[in-house]
């Protein structure tokens, strides 16, 4: 006999942040009329040359607050550049006059104003995944979508030593929120302490800990 054939694949778009991922089952037998593989091809049972038994797709998109400052970090840097009579594309390189005096100064008192002011200029750092995933099933000619949802997981840093996180989700099959989780971090310099809980479904708990870091 035969055995099923599996293929899957995969791509990555938007400089990698998304994930593609996809897969199908087929097989070559055909079912009965109580949905019972048999002994025979499909193709010679009035189907095609195989028939699709599975199938799934998920979609992984991932991006934070260090994106937006790199994009940020950049275009200011083309500015730069174009104003001290570079190429705004970055052809040629970028021009900078390191010998001026004023660069030095500027910058050495730029980072003086820099640290007294750390906790007033903190940019709170972020992280959100978006995930979608669908299957299909029919393996015995069921012939339907046997899960379908959405769920999402961001983290945020309050303050250096403040974070804190969720992860949901939404079924479309069964009309719910899926597994749902509240995360709260402290670093207490040695210490570390972080508690979690699950609101609700049949996993309904919390759970918080205290300890030293290893």
């Amino acid at each position: 006999n035969l055995s099923p054939v599996r293929m899957t694949g995969g791509t990555q778009l938007f400089k990698n942040k998304m994930n593609i991922n996809f897969g199908a089952t087929l097989d070559p037998y055909a079912l009965d009329d109580n949905g019972v593989k048999i002994d025979k091809f499909n193709i010679n049972n009035g189907g095609g040359l195989f028939r699709l038994t599975s199938a799934n797709l998920t979609l992984n998109y991932s991006f934070s607050s260090s994106d937006t400052e790199k994009s940020d970090k950049n275009e200011a840097s083309i500015n730069e550049s174009v104003r001290n009579g570079g190429r705004d594309d970055d052809l040629f390189g970028r021009a900078m006059d390191f010998s001026d005096n004023r660069f030095n100064q500027e910058k050495e008192e730029k980072e003086k104003e820099k640290k007294p002011n750390d906790l007033y200029n903190y940019k709170i750092p972020w992280s959100l995944r978006i995930a979608y995933a669908v299957n299909y099933s029919n393996s015995i000619g069921q012939n339907k979508i046997s899960s379908h949802s959405l769920m999402f997981s961001g983290d945020i840093e309050l303050s250096p030593k403040w974070s804190t996180g969720i992860s949901t989700g939404y079924d479309f099959k069964n009309k719910g929120v899926t597994y749902t989780q509240l995360r709260f971090e402290r670093d207490l310099l040695s210490w570390r302490m972080n508690f979690s809980w699950i609101p609700f479904s049949s996993n309904a708990s919390w759970n918080f800990f205290i300890g030293i870091k290893s």
